[in-house]
């Protein structure tokens, strides 16, 4: 897997989030850290399923280059527990991992929002080819 680049627009946007969540708890903080990477990791983290699978969350694309406010497209490598794996998953676009979703075997319980920004609890089911 080529490592996928991190735009100046989406450091920009990841430097100023983190600075003002810094500035709420400290007025006088200020950046003294590394930049933001030019790469993104190969994965943002790990969900374990119900039945033992295990969920790799891959760094992924912007879903719009131009607001990356909108965060990254949702993608998943499965695995057996054995380590047998299952193959990728591309997520909905209205899928998001920032309450913990619910992972158990071919379905996904996640919450979403809709136009009203009122929040549903949505399962999804996962098609095999």
């Amino acid at each position: 897997m080529d490592p996928i680049p991190v735009s100046a627009a989406e450091r920009d946007y990841r430097r100023d989030l983190i600075t003002e969540d810094m500035l709420w708890m400290d007025p006088d903080w200020e950046w003294n850290g590394p930049p933001i990477p030019e790469a993104k990791p190969v994965f943002r983290g790990l969900h374990s399923g119900k039945d033992g699978r295990i969920w790799a969350e891959l760094s992924s694309e912007l879903r719009d280059a131009a607001d990356p406010s909108l965060g990254e497209k949702v993608r998943f490598d499965v695995f057996e527990p054995d380590g047998t794996y299952l193959g990728v998953v591309n997520a909905p676009t209205d899928f998001s991992t920032l309450v913990n979703p619910v992972f158990d075997r071919d379905y996904v319980w996640a919450v979403t929002r809709d136009e009203l920004d009122v929040q549903r609890v949505i399962r999804y089911r996962i098609v095999r080819e």
